[in-house]
């Protein structure tokens, strides 16, 4: 009788411990993932931010740094002073640019598992951080 009610206590203790072992790993990587998400998010904005001053000064150049015509909507030249201007390790991308105001309101950043967006609606910018994993890949190797 005194064995099962110690057998018991060991029983209890140790889903107990696995319980709290796993609820330590999900909370861990809430956090985890919510900081690199804010990194990703700074990031994003300072490449913004050097889109904005390499713009005035293609503008002082009668120049712009926006070209729809190649995939990542940037001119010859932007990327690389974009990147000088703003010390980030992600891709980025214009997916929209007001050619009467001259501005950015479109731009995605990738760093990692995380892709920033950015838009520009009715003078309201809209920051919004995503994070993504893969569940399946599938090659004919």
């Amino acid at each position: 009788m005194r064995d099962r009610i110690n057998l018991g206590k060991v029983i209890k203790f140790i889903l107990i411990a696995v319980g709290l072992f796993i609820i330590g790993i999900a909370v861990f990587m809430f956090f985890r993932i919510r900081s690199n998400a804010k990194d990703a998010l700074r990031d994003a904005k300072n490449v913004y931010l050097a889109l904005y001053t390499t713009d005035i000064e293609y503008y002082a150049q009668g120049k712009s740094i926006y070209d729809h015509s190649k995939a990542d909507g940037m001119a010859e030249g932007v990327k690389e002073k974009v990147e000088m201007l703003a010390d980030s390790n992600g891709k980025y991308i214009i997916t929209s640019y007001n050619m009467k105001r001259r501005e950015v309101t479109g731009m995605q950043y990738r760093s990692g598992h995380y892709l920033v967006t950015f838009t520009k609606k009715d003078g309201h910018e809209i920051w919004t951080v995503d994070y993504s994993m893969r569940l399946y890949r599938m090659t004919d190797e």
